[in-house]
């Protein structure tokens, strides 16, 4: 079996970490519209706005979905990915 690539992940807030693992795909609410990250996506940095979050860790894994009313950043780099919360709404991750 050929193991898949991934994308290491972070979801911080000001006050705590929300998640932090490898992924397989993440879909932000970008500053131009929902953007999907699969690995080896090019370098980015981007704003975010209020929204739906998806983030799928694997095959078998179940997938975690939160929305927030609050902006944030993204940013990836040779498959290292952070997302940046102003805040937290309450049910997020």
């Amino acid at each position: 079996m050929i193991a898949q690539k991934k994308i290491g992940l972070s979801v911080v807030a000001p006050d705590r970490i929300l998640y932090q693992g490898e992924v397989q795909y993440i879909s932000v609410p970008g500053s131009a519209g929902y953007m999907g990250v699969l690995p080896d996506h090019t370098s980015l940095v981007s704003t975010l706005q209020p929204g739906r979050f998806e983030i799928r860790p694997g095959v078998g894994v179940p997938v975690i979905v939160f929305s927030t009313k609050k902006a944030g950043l993204f940013e990836i780099n040779k498959n290292k990915a952070a997302i940046l919360l102003d805040s937290v709404d309450s049910g997020a991750i």
